[in-house]
């Protein structure tokens, strides 16, 4: 029989937190092991052993957001018509986005240096996004565009979005999301053939 285990999955998640939230206040440069394992009520110890160090932790705090933009993206339904499932993919982001406030900067790698397996998380989002965009061009709905240059677009454009609604310049809830299905909607008006 192994030895017990000696930090689980409620230091782990409080040591996550902790880290989200300085790097949320303060920025990459302000997250270290002793910050975090103080702020989380735990030793350093429980950070080496649960993540390797500071770099192990902040890939964590990234894959948690990363797949958290994935499970929202993934769970958007296929559509007869494609291009009714970019609104779906929009909102998914935006909802990934406010349920992990303090994580989203990380979410594009600001401050972390991604491994194979991160960055193959991260783009699975896309992926499925990439997926909706393919149907539509070959239903001839994006006219000349490709569909890897109307995803970069559209992510350049929730990616505003939410950098805007998570500092509080969209107005209250339900007109940021007026704003976003707008957006949406007039952006995709502008690939029609």
């Amino acid at each position: 029989m192994g030895r017990p285990k000696e930090h689980g999955d409620q230091t782990r998640d409080a040591l996550l937190s902790a880290a989200a939230a300085v790097l949320h206040d303060e920025g990459p440069g302000a997250v270290s092991v002793r910050r975090v394992a103080d702020d989380a009520g735990t030793s350093t110890r429980a950070v080496y052993s649960l993540f390797g160090d500071k770099s192990g932790l902040l890939t964590a705090l990234a894959q948690e957001a990363a797949e958290t933009m994935r499970r929202h993206h993934e769970a958007v339904p296929e559509r007869d018509d494609p291009l009714d499932e970019l609104p779906d993919l929009a909102l998914a982001y935006r909802a990934a986005a406010l349920e992990r406030p303090h994580v989203y900067g990380i979410y594009l790698g600001e401050g972390v240096d991604l491994d194979h397996d991160a960055q193959a998380l991260y783009y699975r989002s896309f992926d499925r996004v990439l997926r909706t965009l393919r149907r539509a061009a070959a239903s001839g709905r994006l006219g000349d565009h490709e569909p890897v240059d109307v995803g970069r677009h559209l992510w350049a454009l929730v990616h505003g979005l939410a950098s805007l609604e998570l500092k509080g310049f969209l107005g209250d809830p339900a007109r940021a999301r007026r704003l976003w299905l707008d957006a949406i909607a007039a952006t995709v008006r502008g690939y029609a053939p």
